[in-house]
């Protein structure tokens, strides 16, 4: 298998009609599809595409308990944390300085983890951040 590159990320939601407004009302994503017959919608956000999909038996995942999230960047994770925080938005995480990149995570309306990326930083020398997004020994170097 030769895996080119993400085509889409979903998230599962138990209802829609809420899901659908809060990602792009609140979170202010541009919906590129939205199937409201079969519970499916795309959002752009580049590079990549962020669906939902809402559980079913055909989307049989359980929301909020996946272990799966989607990290999304923001020119600051302070101002946008307070700005979800206003709306009534769950904190998961307050914003932290991970010695990585400065982050917080929110849930969407079914408990879906989010984070809001700032600043992510270069790896540390002779490091680069594998598949697996640990911080491992570059390639052909001690």
């Amino acid at each position: 298998m030769n895996v080119k590159a993400t085509d889409f990320v979903f998230q599962t939601v138990t209802d829609f009609s809420t899901s659908v407004p809060f990602y792009r009302d609140t979170l202010g994503l541009e919906p590129e599809l939205v199937d409201d017959e079969n519970g499916w919608a795309e959002f752009s956000l580049p590079p990549t595409t962020l669906a939902l999909g809402e559980e079913s038996p055909q989307m049989p995942f359980t929301p909020g308990e996946s272990g799966s999230g989607v990290a999304m960047a923001v020119d600051d994770v302070e101002t946008a944390t307070d700005e979800l925080q206003d709306e009534g938005v769950t904190i998961l995480m307050d914003p932290i300085d991970s010695g990585v990149c400065h982050m917080s995570i929110i849930a969407d309306p079914d408990g879906n983890p989010i984070s809001s990326i700032g600043a992510t930083m270069a790896p540390p020398d002779g490091l680069i951040r594998s598949p697996e997004s640990e911080w491992s020994q570059e390639i052909g170097k001690p």
